[in-house]
């Protein structure tokens, strides 16, 4: 007698994003209704396309149609992602050799950085050098409150903040580091300020940071990618140009910037507040007697970039004694806790219907490979002989 298999609705709704497949039909079912359904373009445009446009001056002003497009960018963001890992990146990273499905996993998940940031350094490079504040940093509060401006800067910024929410996201489908909750912590300060900078209409000082922060951002990811490749060497080139980036960045200009809230916003904001919009403003209102309401609240990712710093210190000490440039945030799970986990669950896995996809989805646990699954009894008692016999 066949035995009724339950199906809670978690399965159901999870089944498709296991695939890869519930993301991307979200976003293409919203392009499609705003394409087939005119009346519902009104609508469905807040969330493909920038809203708030000023038709006078053709600069975009802050509004609530800005959440809807913050969401459908984190959806883009995520499906992007999870395809461009799964379909491009894996196949690429087991075409060049890399055996084990971890290190596939870990190369698809910073492969994925380097393409996304490879795009926005650059674009957010490009806004810094054309804008009236890349020579001078005094131009980066006058005629505050710039309450209006452009679409390049206004989509920056926006897919900035989606691509931070999107990894928070995503940093709880993925194998957790040691450095688990500095990295959610470091994401909750980014978004709040990203937030901040936007709503407070120092959209300037807010581009100008992201770009300093994200300069690393390629360079860490790049060399990550080449240690999974074998290239050692390249890596440890790689490291100690990340290294200079990382002090120039992140605990010079950085700071320079921070200096700036202190001692230039006194001298060219004018002490006086207003609330509204440009066409209501209200006030003057009471201002507060010292602006380090101002500057503290970017002084907060400094006490977490200091805390990786060390981090990074511990590797470059490694590299200065002849070995290879490796991440001392390693993943909690170690790589022979890993294979046997992976050779006892691996078919369990399978027979329930799921691949990587599903390991993918559980927050706190590593990443289990379906080539361990599809291995026969046959073959994985001859795995297991191998590694007792190498033990042996």
């Amino acid at each position: 007698m066949a035995t009724a298999v339950k199906t809670s609705p978690r399965t159901v709704i999870s089944r498709p994003l296991n695939h890869g497949i519930g993301l991307p039909l979200l976003a293409v079912a919203l392009l499609l209704i705003h394409i087939s359904i005119p009346q519902a373009a009104p609508y469905t445009s807040k969330f493909l396309l920038l809203s708030h446009r000023q038709p006078s001056t053709g600069l975009y002003s802050i509004g609530h149609g800005d959440v809807c497009f913050v969401l459908f960018k984190v959806l883009t963001l995520a499906s992007l992602r999870e395809g461009c890992m799964k379909y491009l990146l894996a196949p690429f990273a087991r075409a060049m050799g890399v055996s084990k499905e971890r290190k596939v996993i870990r190369f698809s998940e910073q492969g994925w950085i380097l393409m996304y940031y490879s795009v926005f350094w650059p674009l957010g490079m490009l806004i810094w050098t054309k804008s009236s504040h890349f020579s001078d940093m005094d131009q980066l509060w006058t005629d505050w409150p710039q309450r209006d401006v452009d679409g390049l800067m206004k989509f920056y910024i926006l897919t900035q903040l989606a691509c931070w929410i999107q990894q928070v996201i995503s940093v709880n489908f993925e194998a957790r580091r040691k450095d688990y909750w500095l990295i959610v912590v470091h994401h909750f300060i980014t978004i709040t300020l990203i937030l901040v900078s936007y709503v407070y209409h120092h959209t300037r000082v807010g581009s100008l940071i992201l770009v300093m922060m994200d300069a690393i951002e390629i360079l860490f990811p790049f060399a990550k990618c080449l240690r999974y490749l074998g290239h050692t060497t390249l890596c440890d080139v790689l490291f100690c140009l990340f290294f200079i980036t990382w002090i120039l960045s992140r605990h010079v200009l950085y700071l320079m910037t921070c200096w700036s809230v202190y001692s230039d916003v006194p001298r060219i904001i004018e002490q006086s507040c207003f609330m509204g919009s440009a066409d209501d403003l209200h006030g003057p209102l009471p201002v507060p007697d010292d602006w380090w309401h101002l500057i503290e609240p970017w002084l907060y990712p400094n006490v977490l970039m200091m805390l990786w710093f060390g981090f990074i210190c511990k590797v470059a000490i490694g590299v200065l004694d002849g070995r290879a440039a490796d991440d001392v945030r390693s993943d909690d799970e170690s790589d022979e806790e890993y294979q046997r986990t992976e050779l006892e669950e691996g078919s369990k896995s399978f027979a329930n219907g799921s691949g990587w996809q599903k390991s993918q989805l559980q927050p706190g646990r590593s990443v289990r490979c379906n080539g361990a699954a599809q291995i026969g009894n046959g073959g994985k008692k001859e795995l297991t002989a191998r590694s007792m016999a190498k033990k042996g």
